[in-house]
């Protein structure tokens, strides 16, 4: 089976969860301009949202909200913020011993970076990956905290996004 074959065997819909990861956000000393714009596109894509928080660069509060995702549902959660290279960004830390498969998502958004920021692009550790539990898969996409991360990486997860949990639930 190709490609082709595969995206029109996947799902069309998923319940998703957002959660951004910012000392500053988390306070309210900033609006969470990246979340809210993740939410904004993935409900007018059509899909359901289960679970939208703001959190601090700490991680049993990061895996805390991705275990929340879970638990209320979300097939696809997508994490703003901690990618980076700064001793607080801990989102790739956090998450990544949970992944049971990891996804080669931070290659594809730092090539199309590159395109829009230049070298800059080498700056992200975005990354994604499958997480299993209770005979269920879990998509996690995680991109960096500014809007501008967010326009890119809610493309790339829209168009593949139903073509991972395929492949995930397997």
């Amino acid at each position: 089976m190709g490609v082709k074959d595969h995206k029109e065997k996947a799902p069309r819909k998923f319940r998703f969860a957002v959660i951004t990861v910012s000392d500053t956000a988390s306070r309210g000393e900033k609006e969470d301009k990246s979340g809210k714009f993740l939410v904004e596109e993935l409900e007018k894509a059509g899909h359901e949202r289960v679970l939208y928080k703001v959190v601090p660069d700490e991680k049993m509060e990061i895996i805390g909200a991705v275990v929340d995702a879970f638990r209320a549902g979300a097939d696809v959660v997508v994490t703003s913020g901690g990618t980076g290279i700064s001793s607080r960004d801990v989102t790739i830390e956090s998450l990544r011993p949970l992944f049971d498969k990891e996804l080669s998502f931070g290659d594809i958004f730092r090539l199309v970076s590159y395109e829009e920021i230049g070298t800059a692009a080498i700056m992200t550790r975005a990354t994604g990956g499958i997480i299993r539990s209770s005979g269920r898969a879990m998509a996690v996409f995680c991109l960096p905290g500014s809007l501008g991360a967010a326009k890119t990486g809610v493309k790339l997860i829209l168009a593949e996004a139903g073509h991972v949990l395929k492949h995930g639930r397997e």
